[in-house]
């Protein structure tokens, strides 16, 4: 079972290492802020590494707060989240949530500015015409993230939906004809077609299936609230100093279209 707790760990540079620190002087947290990261792939693995832990590692610091870090597999997360009274959801965002059916009381939760922008297209396989309409994936066999809702998201349509446990695999079936269209986030499709050596296959930036600034979701709580202030508060000093942004040139990312100014 690929199962991974960080919380009062050291541990070496290709893992995360969030300490339990005292908390920031504008705001005495003093238990853990337990957040449920998704794992469900390349991006975000539970050893610990891919790009979405690495973002972790940059923006959820110490100085914030106590922080438990827990990384399940993706529908485990969510369904832990949303039971767990005052825990947070990595990475995600409430339009998301929303759009996609998971989340219908808006008001028990709130969020994190955004850390940076993700929207999630349709990719058809390559030599074959991007998706440019819901209606373009009737009759096609659509790959999916397993406990996304997608299918919510595309309701309407006659298309056929394959659920798959993970990003890689999902990427696979599409260079192998085994499904028509996927539907991925940018920029998470970037690093798996690059770990597979093939070019991002074919999709209309314009044709978002659901996105926004993509962050952490948090139940509404005193606390919570007060762990999203200094969290923003740090996001904002990233930008400013430019972490951020060299972050991202660093792993081939554009900052211009990634981060999104506060």
């Amino acid at each position: 079972m690929r199962h991974q707790r960080l919380s009062n760990l050291i541990l070496s540079a290709a893992v995360l290492a969030f300490a339990v620190l005292p908390a920031h002087a504008d705001g005495p947290i003093t238990e853990p802020t337990h957040i449920f990261a998704t794992d469900w792939g390349l991006t975000l693995k539970g050893d610990g590494t891919g790009f979405y832990n690495d973002l972790a590692q940059l923006i959820f610091s110490p100085d914030i707060g106590p922080i438990d870090y827990e990384i399940l597999p993706y529908r485990r997360a969510k369904r832990h989240f949303f039971e767990e009274a005052g825990a947070c959801f990595y990475p995600s965002s409430m339009e998301y949530l929303t759009t996609t059916g998971d989340m219908v009381n808006a008001p028990d939760f709130i969020e994190s500015g955004s850390m940076l922008n993700n929207r999630i297209h349709l990719f058809a396989a390559p030599g074959k015409p991007a998706p440019r309409t819901k209606e373009d994936v009737n009759g096609k066999r659509v790959a999916y993230a397993m406990g996304s809702k997608i299918p919510y998201a595309l309701q309407g349509t006659t298309a056929l939906f394959i659920a798959v446990a993970d990003e890689v695999d999902k990427a696979e079936m599409l260079l192998t004809g085994r499904v028509d269209i996927i539907s991925a986030a940018m920029p998470d499709v970037k690093f798996v077609f690059d770990s597979l050596g093939a070019e991002i296959a074919p999709y209309d930036p314009d044709f978002v299936i659901a996105g926004s600034g993509i962050g952490i979701v948090c139940h509404n709580t005193p606390e919570n609230a007060l762990f999203l202030t200094q969290l923003d508060r740090r996001k904002v000093m990233l930008q400013q100093t430019g972490k951020l942004k060299r972050f991202l040139e660093e792993r081939g990312l554009s900052a211009m279209e990634y981060i999104t100014e506060d």
